[in-house]
């Protein structure tokens, strides 16, 4: 039996890791739909707006606005979408000075600090959106809210990777193996 963990497998059988699968499996889908949308978006609109412009000397206006809607979208979600496959930046020297026991409470402890982090400012973001719901842009008169509401998103999709951690640290026989990502499994 391998006991080398994927980021993509679940670490014991049951509904816990059934469960974490899923939320995983739902994050890393929802974040690769909200990245690649925003990045087709994007494309698309300035495009548009290049060839109208060339076209007709006048350009439309609301293109121009999309990349300040969308881009706060498309760096969210790529962070939430590096935290699934563990490729965030971590510093690993003190792991080396840790056994397997210590290398699990270190890494429990962080993921329980780093999903209090970021529901905590999930829940300051929501009075940052209640201050911005104010502002529109002026050609396609949609709220700042909604480019605000891509960080809440973004540090909830991070507070519930961090939740799923932590239930994949318990469940690992190897702390250090949980979101470990290896290129080969990619090809």
């Amino acid at each position: 039996m391998n006991t080398t963990h994927s980021p993509n497998t679940v670490m014991a059988n049951g509904l816990t890791g059934s469960v974490v699968k899923w939320v995983d499996s739902s994050i890393v889908v929802a974040g690769s739909v909200i990245a690649i949308s925003a990045l087709v978006i994007m494309f698309v609109s300035l495009m548009a707006e290049v060839i109208v412009r060339y076209l007709t000397n006048q350009g439309m206006g609301w293109p121009t606005e999309m990349p300040n809607i969308l881009f706060p979208w498309l760096v969210m979600s790529g962070v939430v979408l590096a935290a699934q496959r563990g490729q965030h930046i971590a510093v690993c020297a003190i792991n080396t000075l840790l056994g397997t026991a210590g290398n699990r409470i270190l890494m429990l402890a962080l993921q329980a600090l780093v999903a209090a982090t970021f529901f905590y400012l999930a829940w300051v973001g929501l009075d940052v959106i209640e201050i911005t719901g104010s502002e529109v842009y002026p050609v396609t008169g949609i709220s700042s809210r909604w480019a605000y509401m891509a960080l809440i998103v973004g540090f909830v999709g991070l507070g519930i990777t961090a939740l799923s951690t932590f239930v994949r640290l318990l469940l690992a026989s190897d702390p250090l193996s949980v979101r470990v990502h290896h290129v080969e499994e990619d090809v």
